[in-house]
C-alpha cells in the first residue's frame, strides 16, 4: 500500500492473516454466498482466467510449420507488410505477440533487417533499445506472423 512505511505494511499484512485465520468459516461462507448469487460473474472471472493463463502457455519458439504458414504464405505476409494495406491488423497483430516489441518487429519486417541491424540502430541512438533477446524476438516475430496470418484469414474467410 502506497504511503505507509515497511513496518506499516508488515504489521498490515500480519492482521491481515491473523483476521483470516480466526475469521476462516465467516470468510469461506461469504464466498460461496457470493458465488451463488453471481454465476455470470464466476464465470467471466473463470474465462478471464483461463484466457491469461492459455495465453502465458504461448510456445514462442514454435515454428512456421508448427503455425501452418508455408515459405510462399510467408512472402504473402511479409508483402502485406510492406505495402502498408492493412496497417491496423498489422499493427494489432504486432501488440498481440507483444506490446514492447511491435514497433521493432515492424520495423524488422518492412525494412527486412536483421536483429543485429536493429541492435545497430539502437547503438547508433537512431532507435530505443529492444524488449526482448535475439531468440525471443525471432519467436516473436514468428508468433507475429501466425496472429497476422489468423487475423486475415478471419477477414477474407478463408
Amino acid at each position: 500500500m502506497e504511503g505507509l512505511t515497511v513496518q506499516a505494511q508488515e504489521e498490515r499484512r500480519d492482521y491481515k492473516r491473523q483476521y483470516r485465520l480466526k475469521n476462516r468459516e465467516k470468510i469461506n461462507r461469504q464466498q460461496r454466498e457470493w458465488r451463488a448469487g453471481n454465476p455470470d460473474r464466476v464465470k467471466q472471472y473463470q474465462r478471464k482466467y483461463w484466457e491469461k493463463v492459455a495465453a502465458k502457455a504461448v510456445n514462442i519458439r514454435a515454428s512456421y510449420r508448427d503455425y501452418g504458414i508455408t515459405p510462399e504464405r510467408l512472402n504473402e505476409l511479409i508483402e502485406i507488410v510492406k505495402s502498408n494495406k492493412h496497417d491496423a491488423v498489422v499493427l494489432s497483430a504486432a501488440h498481440r505477440a507483444d506490446e514492447k516489441a511491435a514497433g521493432h518487429i515492424i520495423m524488422s519486417v518492412k525494412e527486412n533487417a536483421s536483429y543485429e541491424a536493429l541492435e545497430a540502430k539502437q547503438a547508433a541512438g537512431k532507435i530505443e533499445r529492444i524488449a526482448l533477446g535475439r531468440s525471443d524476438f525471432y519467436g516473436t516475430r514468428r508468433l507475429f506472423f501466425h496472429y497476422l496470418d489468423t487475423a486475415l484469414s478471419e477477414i477474407y474467410n478463408l
